[in-house]
């Protein structure tokens, strides 16, 4: 078994997922030909592994492929990272999206413990916000006790007015818009966030408000500004399943990017009905909670997609001249029928 490329000599590394064929950190197989390529990560070059060492490691391959969520994919090529960080390249007609829980949930936890830490320290630096709600429960506990109306008239709900106008400023984010200036994002702002989408091109757009007015951001760069909005408002936390059920949505959409867009539509259709405004369980966006935990999973999904694109673009046309000389090489060991 070689261990350094056959086109410039470098060493090809080594990976502990793959036992029946420890070598390289990036493998490109193709299960129905038989065909198992080490990617050499100095030239980029496919190197052919001998055809005695590729079954049983295709076999291993095809497997820990289909058990890791799909990143990205064409016609000809998917690409997947496994938790060891071994990159798999499969080659051949592309697997329907699939998404597991494992890979959202320790991220989608650690953003959403991220952002209530954040809120904390942010409202305790402030002082404001948290002192007035402080205020406001330990007056509440005492006009309850006493039982005066008066005392809740006048001392509680003030109190409590004031907390909500400080959150209702509470800065969430920030953002560039055409002109070149960075506006804040508030949480008065929250409600008219929107997926927009046309029809026309298939593209959409997220919609954020901010004290001048509304900007568009296009898919190629709302990823950073969505997934951070949607994060503070998800932080929360989500209930036990709802995680499978987010992704379990976004799988039956057919991939990130057509969720995003039907949770657009989704919208509309809400808006028309009135439902958005009479049903408890429809919140920001216009979406359940379920829904929206989907919509934060496949927005960072959809911004790596694009990040994607031209690797696997490079990654195709190597496949189709890689796979060019493997024919001709396997041909030459298989004996003639007789």
């Amino acid at each position: 078994m070689y261990s350094t490329c056959l086109f410039c000599h470098a060493n090809l590394g080594r990976n502990e997922s793959v036992e029946s064929f420890p070598v390289g950190q990036r493998l490109a197989f193709d299960a129905a030909l038989g065909r198992l390529w080490v990617i050499c990560r100095v030239c980029d070059n496919w190197n052919l592994s001998p055809l005695d060492q590729r079954w049983e490691a295709v076999e291993e391959c095809e497997r820990a492929y289909r058990a890791t969520p799909v990143r990205v994919s064409t016609d000809h090529i998917g690409l997947a990272t496994l938790r060891s960080r071994l990159d798999l390249v499969r080659v051949g007609k592309p697997l329907r999206p699939e998404f597991a829980a494992w890979r959202y949930g320790s991220r989608i936890r650690r953003n959403h413990v991220r952002h209530a830490i954040n809120a904390s320290t942010s409202a305790i630096a402030n002082g404001a916000a948290m002192a007035v709600g402080a205020a406001a429960g330990l007056a509440g506990v005492v006009a309850g006790a006493a039982g005066s109306a008066f005392m809740r008239r006048v001392l509680v709900q003030p109190l409590e007015n004031a907390e909500a106008r400080l959150n209702y400023d509470r800065v969430l984010a920030h953002v560039r818009t055409p002109d070149g200036i960075v506006r804040a994002l508030r949480f008065s702002h929250v409600a008219r966030l929107e997926i927009v989408t046309t029809h026309d091109s298939g593209r959409w757009s997220f919609r954020v408000a901010h004290q001048d007015g509304v900007t568009d951001l296009d898919s190629t760069s709302a990823g950073p500004i969505a997934g951070q909005l949607l994060s503070r408002l998800n932080h929360r936390g989500h209930v036990a399943g709802q995680l499978r059920a987010a992704t379990r949505l976004i799988t039956d959409a057919g991939d990130p990017d057509q969720f995003i867009r039907s949770s657009g539509e989704l919208r509309q259709t809400r808006r028309r009905k009135n439902s958005i405004f009479w049903d408890d369980s429809v919140g920001v966006l216009g979406l359940t909670g379920t829904e929206r935990l989907a919509l934060e999973i496949a927005v960072h999904e959809d911004a790596e997609r694009h990040a994607m694109q031209g690797e696997l673009r490079a990654l195709e046309a190597a496949w189709k001249d890689a796979e060019e000389i493997a024919a001709i090489s396997d041909g030459l060991f298989q004996r003639p029928q007789s």
